[in-house]
């Protein structure tokens, strides 16, 4: 498992496919298609799929709880196998210490799946995930969450 460790990288899957799960959160970016050999397009293996792990202390006061999560998010990532040609960042929460491994290696898998597309050995599954992680027919029937109409707001005020 290849690992993330500049900050340019971390910044590039944030702005990428996102997936929200208890124990974590995943960040994903597919990498431009080249492989080991340096070649662009289809020759050559895709490199491996690059991971990246942060837990901040908002998220465990304590060190040695932060490091736990990110041990056992590292051990999962391992598990996995993902799909090659991702750049991947598990965002730790609080809740990665009290869930049951199992279930984080399966929320893991699944929330690579639902972001690339392929499953956890690099098989593509022909799923289109839209960045933000979630997949949806129709953006416009979204409903919009975290804002109110004019009139609304003008009410709130006068209050």
């Amino acid at each position: 498992m290849e690992r993330l460790k500049k900050r340019r990288d971390f910044l590039a899957a944030a702005r990428g496919a996102k997936a929200v799960r208890k124990a974590f959160i995943l960040q994903s970016r597919r990498r431009e298609d080249r492989g080991n050999d340096g070649r662009e397009g289809p020759g050559g293996d895709p490199d491996p799929a690059r991971f990246g792990f942060t837990v901040t202390r908002r998220t465990a006061r304590n060190a040695v709880d932060r490091n736990r999560i990110r041990r056992r998010l590292r051990q999962a990532a391992r598990l996995t196998a993902p799909a090659a040609g991702h750049d991947l960042v598990l965002i730790g929460r609080r809740a990665a210490l009290s869930v049951p491994f199992g279930d984080l290696v399966a929320d893991l898998e699944n929330a690579i799946m639902e972001i690339t597309g392929m499953a956890a050995g690099g098989v593509e599954t022909g799923g289109d995930a839209r960045p933000g992680g979630r997949a949806m027919d129709n953006a416009d029937d979204a409903p919009e969450r975290g804002r109110q109409s004019g009139a609304r707001r003008a009410a709130r005020r006068k209050t």
